[in-house]
């Protein structure tokens, strides 16, 4: 139960981390065209906001990484909370303002706060007591709950007398965010335990609060920013002249022919003519690359027809090109003097895209991290169905020592799927940067000897006898359990594609600076063609093993990453029915080396 917790904890809380820093990132990158002070200053603070997250997650009790008998973890809630409730009411005064906040002091101010807080519970340990183990909350923390709450229902009432400073989407947005943050905040003045249910209920609201912030201040604000910017063109085009000309977005205007009646600035950096010579162009004669071109002209006639605003994100790759773009072509028929015009918006949202992808990336690390514990429990739980199912059947005809031998075979199989358990819960706290490679001096024999016997079972019963020959007098320098997931890897495919009555063999040579191990079987071999996808981290190439058993094809590629990141190299040779031999290198003793460990 706590380690599921534990798992779900850090999830949840990551989510909404990722979430903080996309809505600071977009914030600050299109700082120059947000008129918004409110969505500005709230922008800027969830930076600091994710940053007391983070330390809430890395100081969880579950972890081990910061010792001690406090819960700062609860400290760091209650913390973060205060900060983000001042954050959501201070927003106001700011947005009654005339002047455009300023930036540079706004994130000076909170890096001060944030490096205070952070003191005052880890260093000065001044902060109060929120939660005691065998006792539950602190009166402190509780009652920190409520006033937390009253003062996010305060800056609901001061967003709903506002509300006509904002679209109705991002007012309708910030007010549910408010309303899951007090949801949050009421769940947390009842759990008894961090593993209740009440508990969990209050990271869903906070993670659905972070992401009605980030539609409200990045999806709403970024990607649709046109009634925020021009909202007041229609009244008077020329207050906004000037506007414009310095945006660094793409902005233009055509007539009903497509000729160009006005181009801001920016399109002079983006294309090769000089700005006056824009005017009176054709839009075929402008210079755009072919696809941008083609996809103006067909959201062009588009509006034309049907009189209604296109909207489109369109990734440019063509030439010196590399951008994405949210592009917006508006009709601008209710306007004097562009009677059948249209205002063509191009928004660069490159940095959204590779924020986007990121979080992409997060997510596929969890679904791979879930496959590998279903392929890696597989085997030992294989063994322990057979072995129970072998003595329930058979308990009247087996000897006492058949059923203690059985027994044993069991014992290690269920060791075996303890062990992979906990290799498995390193490796996903090394995808999300939390753990290092612990990096020590190993006994290639010990360790090989140790490898030899956890894959015993495997091998017994598919009648596959496991030889070490070869041995090195080196010692190697890598992480203990990285070394044993990928020797019990390589030698869990080789026992999979091996027939019955084989072999497989193990040996360790030293080379130069390094140990080359190798696991060699004599199976039915692979492909050439096919050899290529088995390490690629986006392939997902599986095939059955000798007696059919199957895998999800992850195992040789979960190797690739803890060899590379332990500083060494992987391949393999093999011919179709002749076997196959998987070879890696490890540093040897006394060799130091500089690797990036994030995977």
């Amino acid at each position: 139960m706590k380690q599921n917790f534990l798992l779900f904890h850090t999830v949840v809380e990551l989510s909404a981390i990722v979430i903080a820093f996309a809505v600071f990132i977009v914030t600050w990158n299109t700082r120059k065209i947000i008129d918004n002070n409110y969505l500005y200053f709230v922008g800027m603070a969830y930076i600091f906001i994710g940053t007391l997250d983070l330390l809430h997650i890395i100081t969880y009790p579950g972890l081990h990484i910061i010792p001690g008998t406090i819960y700062y973890t609860n400290q760091f809630w209650i913390a973060t909370r205060f900060l983000e409730a001042l954050t959501f009411i201070m927003g106001f005064w700011f947005l009654k303002r005339k002047k455009v906040l300023n930036g540079d002091v706004t994130i000076l101010s909170y890096c001060v706060v944030t490096i205070l807080l952070t003191l005052a519970i880890l260093y000065w340990k001044i902060f109060p007591v929120c939660y005691i183990e065998g006792v539950g909350q602190t009166h402190f923390k509780i009652n920190a709950e409520y006033v937390i709450i009253a003062m996010l229902f305060f800056a609901g009432c001061l967003l709903y007398s506002s509300r006509n400073s904002f679209s109705a989407s991002v007012f309708r947005f910030l007010m549910l965010s408010l309303f899951f943050a007090i949801l949050s905040e009421f769940c947390f003045t009842l759990y008894v335990s961090i593993f209740s249910l009440p508990a969990e209920i209050g990271h869903y609201a906070k993670l659905i609060s972070f992401f009605l912030i980030y539609k409200a201040n990045v999806e709403t604000g970024f990607t649709k920013p046109t009634e925020l910017i021009f909202k007041d063109l229609k009244d008077n085009e020329e207050k906004y002249r000037t506007l414009t000309e310095n945006l660094p977005e793409l902005i233009f205007r055509f007539d009903r022919s497509f000729r160009c009646l006005y181009a801001n600035y920016a399109l002079e950096q983006f294309l090769s003519l000089k700005h006056g010579c824009y005017t009176g162009m054709k839009l075929s004669h402008l210079g755009f690359p072919s696809s941008f071109e083609h996809l103006l002209i067909k959201m062009l006639i588009a509006v034309k027809q049907t009189k209604v605003t296109q909207e489109t994100n369109f990734d440019l790759n063509e030439g010196k090109y590399a951008n994405s773009f949210s592009i917006q072509v508006i009709p601008e028929y209710g306007l004097e003097d562009h009677e059948g015009t249209y205002l063509v918006i191009c928004y660069d949202i490159t940095d959204l895209r590779i924020t986007e992808h990121r979080l992409m990336e997060l997510n596929n690390t969890k679904d791979k991290f879930f496959s590998i514990i279903a392929h890696d429990l597989r085997n030992p739980f294989t063994s322990l169905i057979s072995f129970s199912e072998l003595i329930y059947k058979n308990v009247n005809r087996l000897s006492p020592e058949k059923i203690e031998s059985l027994a044993m075979r069991m014992n290690d199989s269920a060791k075996q799927a303890y062990i992979l358990l906990e290799n498995l819960l390193h490796w996903s706290k090394m995808q999300t940067g939390v753990l290092k490679p612990d990096l020590q001096e190993l006994d290639v024999v010990e360790l090989l000897n140790e490898i030899k016997h956890i894959s015993s079972s495997t091998a017994v019963a598919k009648g596959i006898e496991i030889k070490i020959e070869e041995l090195p007098s080196a010692r190697i320098v890598a992480d203990k359990q990285m070394m044993s997931t990928i020797l019990r890897n390589i030698i869990a495919n080789a026992i999979k594609f091996s027939y019955t009555n084989g072999s497989v063999v193990l040996s360790a040579y030293d080379r130069q600076d390094e140990v080359l191990f190798s696991v060699m079987d004599s199976g039915v071999g692979i492909e050439k063609k096919n050899m290529e996808l088995l390490f690629k981290a986006d392939s997902s190439f599986s095939t059955p093993g000798t007696q059919n058993e199957t895998g999800t094809g992850l195992g040789l590629r979960l190797c690739r990453e803890f060899v590379e990141i332990s500083g060494g190299s992987i391949w393999l040779e093999s011919e179709p029915g002749q076997g196959t031999t998987i070879y890696f290198t490890i540093p040897a003793q006394g060799v130091s080396f500089n690797k990036d460990i994030s995977v």
